[in-house]
């Protein structure tokens, strides 16, 4: 339902009139807001070293408004979404329908995120390529995919995921090479259990360079990294260790991930508020439609005061289908309004308006677009 909303007050010897801005339930991110076709781009400053983050992270809650005009721009990441034949290793993953190929504009360096969109479910991440993680063994298929973030988010949603993907540590020799004629010395299988929980804890608006503010959630997610190594000895793959990364994402209309600020890898679960982070990425330029609804707008709103009552008049909207005539003598208050017409024509009739003894009374006229 699309609507558009004004405000009137009628007294016995006064008349107020205020327009009012497009009513919006609290925002929620979906599917067609997030990057998910085949053609669609984004360019995004970022940083190259940690950098101080102290009091940019907002609180849960909201709404509250987040000032990313400013911050790193050391690094320039381009993201692209290709189809998987344009991708290295497609093979290792079959199911994805789409990826998302990571370009550092500075070396050239590239990576790619292996992802398919299900329908009432979500965006599926079914795992990566990228030879700077491992030279040796650079494509990780994820075992199952990975929810990463739902087909339809509202503030206060929680989801949570596990995955475990396979890797290499290769030791080289530095020194010339090695008794076989080559710099590789050996390799060590890794295996990586991924266990993740987030939540949209806050909601409000995001501004960015290049692209300006809009509504969004934020996304506060705890990443936990089991790292097991199998040393060959007979007894299979044996942690050695636990890391956890934390990592915000503000989700934008039509801009999906329109930030992300990703904490230092901490051997205990990083504070909500960590003031180091390992990444600054800001998105400043996208092809992606910007989500913007049009919705219909009421003109031409006026009312005439009489002993008989008010007449509500205004111009009629393509696009909507009826009206909905509500007042109130409190509009701060929260549940105040009180319906009391709704008509396909453009003027209602209020008698009670401008009874002797009567209250202030506040008008707010609702085209229905459906």
């Amino acid at each position: 339902m699309k609507f558009r909303m004004w405000l009137l007050s009628a007294a016995v010897t006064t008349v107020l009139g205020l327009a009012v801005g497009r009513l919006q339930a609290q925002i929620a991110i979906n599917a067609s807001d997030m990057f998910n076709v085949v053609g669609q781009y984004y360019l995004a400053h970022a940083n190259k070293v940690e950098v101080d983050v102290s009091g940019r992270l907002g609180f849960p809650g909201g709404p509250q408004a987040w000032d990313f005009q400013s911050g790193p721009q050391a690094a320039v990441f381009r993201f692209d979404y290709v189809a998987p034949a344009d991708a290295p290793a497609a093979s290792t993953f079959p199911e994805a329908s789409f990826v998302e190929r990571k370009t550092d504009l500075s070396d050239g360096n590239q990576a790619w995120m292996y992802l398919a969109q299900v329908p009432g479910r979500g965006r599926m991440n079914h795992g990566f390529h990228d030879p700077s993680f491992s030279a040796t063994m650079p494509s990780s298929p994820f075992v199952p995919p990975l929810l990463d973030f739902p087909d339809a988010i509202s503030f206060g949603d929680k989801w949570s995921g596990s995955t475990t993907f396979d890797s290499e540590i290769s030791f080289q020799d530095l020194g010339g090479g090695d008794d076989l004629g080559g710099g590789l010395l050996f390799t060590i299988p890794v295996r990586i259990n991924l266990a993740a929980s987030a939540t949209a804890d806050a909601h409000g608006i995001v501004s960015q360079p290049g692209i300006g503010f809009g509504e969004c959630l934020r996304v506060n997610e705890l990443t936990q990294y089991d790292i097991a190594v199998d040393l060959g000895l007979g007894d299979g793959y044996q942690t050695i260790s636990t890391q956890f990364v934390r990592n915000y994402y503000w989700l934008r209309k039509g801009r999906g991930i329109a930030v992300q600020i990703t904490s230092r890898q901490l051997d205990t679960p990083p504070p909500d508020d960590f003031a180091i982070a390992a990444a600054f990425v800001r998105m400043y330029e996208t092809n992606h439609p910007d989500g913007t609804v049009t919705v219909p707008v009421i003109r031409d709103l006026r009312i005439v005061l009489q002993k008989d009552g008010a007449l509500l008049t205004w111009t009629k909207a393509s696009g909507i289908a009826s009206y909905r005539v509500e007042s109130t003598t409190d509009p701060a208050r929260p549940g105040s309004w009180t319906a009391l017409q709704t008509t396909t024509s453009n003027f209602i009739v209020d008698k009670t308006a401008n009874a002797p003894g009567h209250p202030i009374r506040f008008y707010r006229v609702v085209g229905l677009a459906n």
